[in-house]
């Protein structure tokens, strides 16, 4: 069999029937975070046995590079896909995203997805680096069995918060959910600047309104509201086939001491329980085994190890992008090169 490497842009994307594993891997998502990274989605693609979406940034006048939008997708490949199928898939795809110019690529690949991992694993095409834990909650056993599984302190946050007269509900997003100024944009901005987040967590309405047009119906606002009608605490989720993704998030403070926090994810646990899903990503902490992690896990899910690879492609142009970054930031290559952040000629922004 004829194994060979096709690459497809958001438009093409859309027409070639594929049965999209993930939310993330989607055209219409990958649009949304193109527009975040002011980049372009394409998808390398073998018919749909391998799935490799990249955003192409610019890196200089000369060179461009490929990472998966933010989130989970990096390499998906469909049952019965051997490893040495993979593996002659790469050797055709790794010359095309040379052709086409690209230094660089830098993949997330999903925890949901231990399959994929393990036959790019075996099929030795990358070497792949452990970077953290997400958490995943099961809810297809519906609302009493997530209750049961949560933690002691969990249920009592969520009891404390309705005692306070908090009430939650999920709904589909509408265009005024994630427009400037509506409650989410304002809990969720205020949040990323209370805890320090990188500016590349404050996204444009254009983001948000490419966000709403590419997920569509599958975008859902989580929101708790005080007693005098304020929200103060919501959450963007997105919803693919039988699972959901606790995308984005934010609260008062005020309010999170009153079990605010708790209220928002039980209230999107017992939503897509009683909605046909067979699970909620909740995903990880900020850095490993943190408290934002444990808060995670206190809604009775179980752990999984999510993988990057760090993909050169060009070693002679890396090699004078990071001495050229290094000499803007005066600090020595060799010494960019061991922090550990990839592509080293991007430290001090974003991947």
């Amino acid at each position: 069999m004829s194994v060979r490497a096709a690459t497809a842009t958001a438009d093409g994307a859309a027409t070639l029937g594929v049965a999209w594993p993930d939310v993330y891997f989607t055209p219409g998502y990958g649009a949304a975070a193109a527009v975040a990274e002011r980049a372009e989605w394409r998808l390398t693609h073998w018919r749909d046995r391998v799935l490799v979406p990249l955003l192409v940034r610019p890196v200089d006048p000369a060179g461009r590079d490929g990472v998966s939008p933010y989130g989970y997708c990096g390499v998906h490949v469909a049952p019965g896909t051997t490893p040495a199928e993979l593996a002659a898939f790469w050797a055709r795809a790794v010359p095309a995203w040379r052709e086409a110019g690209l230094v660089s690529l830098f993949l997330r690949l999903s925890p949901l997805d231990p399959r994929s991992t393990a036959v790019v694993r075996a099929a030795g095409v990358v070497s792949l680096d452990p970077r953290g834990d997400t958490v995943t909650v099961p809810v297809g056993g519906g609302p009493g069995d997530v209750w049961d599984a949560m933690a002691g302190r969990s249920r009592t946050a969520v009891r404390k918060a309705e005692r306070a007269g908090l009430t939650a509900d999920v709904r589909p997003a509408g265009a005024e959910d994630v427009a400037a100024g509506s409650d989410f944009r304002r809990l969720y901005e205020r949040t990323m600047r209370r805890v320090g987040g990188s500016p590349g967590y404050l996204f444009t309405d254009a983001y948000y309104r490419a966000l709403a047009d590419g997920v569509g119906k599958g975008l859902l606002r989580a929101s708790v509201t005080a007693p005098d009608g304020r929200a103060v605490a919501a959450a963007l989720v997105l919803r693919h086939a039988d699972r959901a993704h606790y995308h984005l998030s934010g609260s008062d403070p005020a309010a999170a001491r009153d079990g605010a926090n708790n209220l928002l994810v039980w209230s999107i646990l017992r939503w897509a329980a009683e909605s046909g899903c067979d699970l909620v990503h909740l995903g990880g902490g900020r850095v490993p085994d943190d408290s934002l992690l444990a808060f995670k896990r206190s809604f009775g899910g179980r752990r999984s190890t999510f993988h990057t690879a760090s993909v050169v492609l060009d070693p002679g142009r890396y090699a004078d992008l990071v001495a050229a970054r290094a000499r803007e930031l005066g600090r020595p290559a060799d010494e960019l090169a061991a922090t550990n952040f990839f592509p080293a000629y991007r430290y001090g922004g974003s991947r």
